[in-house]
């Protein structure tokens, strides 16, 4: 019986069981107006730039539940929309993993506009990513 907690440990570290180690080796899976762009590493600060109207979608590869903040304002929750300086910005779930956030615009505009993407791991509430994104 005292081999099973060690078993646990063992097993746990093969897999990443929380810490770092887990998110410095996977990726953030990135579209990008429909295009393939190249992965992001968990953990590294990332910068993307998309046009108004165009979307990205992002797959953190595990469950994590998503935010988006627009020009440093609170974070927004899945689903909402938030129109500022004539471009409509909406966030949606694709999946567990997945998300989308489209982009429209809708009239005259300041650019750019600012939007920071999170994503919190729902295995053990370690933030898993963060995408600063500018719509030009």
């Amino acid at each position: 019986m005292r081999l099973a907690p060690l078993a646990l440990a063992a097993l746990l570290a093969a897999c990443g069981g929380g810490g770092d180690a887990v998110n410095s080796s996977l990726q953030l899976g990135v579209v990008v107006a429909g295009q393939p762009a190249p992965p992001i590493a968990w953990g590294q600060p990332t910068s993307l730039a998309i046009l108004a109207g165009q979307s990205v979608e992002l797959d953190a590869n595990e469950p994590v539940q998503w935010a988006f903040s627009v020009n440093g304002s609170p974070l927004f929750a899945s689903g909402t929309t938030v129109v500022v300086q004539g471009v409509s910005i909406t966030q949606a779930d694709l999946s567990p993993s997945r998300v989308v956030l489209q982009t429209s615009f809708d009239g005259p505009t300041q650019l750019p506009i600012f939007v920071t993407l999170t994503a919190t791991s729902t295995i053990d509430l370690a933030q898993v990513a963060t995408v600063d994104l500018q719509l030009q």
